[in-house]
């Protein structure tokens, strides 16, 4: 399993790449990617898709909460972090 810093640094890569005009440094793990547009409609099924295939499992859209998507760290608490 990838360390909780090389997941976050990955979804980061991934957003940046898809806005180059970003800047690096002000976007962070406390980020709110929803607020800042970061990530908008349009990208949204493409990264869904993103974190499935670096989770491993299907990610039910029917059950996601936008609250799960606001920052790279409720990210990765949602899909990454093991839970008992």
């Amino acid at each position: 399993m990838k360390p909780r810093a090389d997941r976050i640094e990955s979804m980061r890569q991934w957003l940046l790449g898809r806005h180059p005009s970003l800047d690096s440094l002000a976007l962070d793990a406390g980020t709110d990617i929803i607020e800042t547009r970061t990530l908008d409609s349009l990208d949204l099924v493409e990264f869904i898709l993103f974190l499935e295939k670096e989770s491993g499992r299907p990610i039910l859209v029917e059950t996601l909460d936008a609250d799960q998507l606001r920052t790279l760290d409720r990210i990765y608490e949602a899909f990454f972090e093991e839970h008992p």
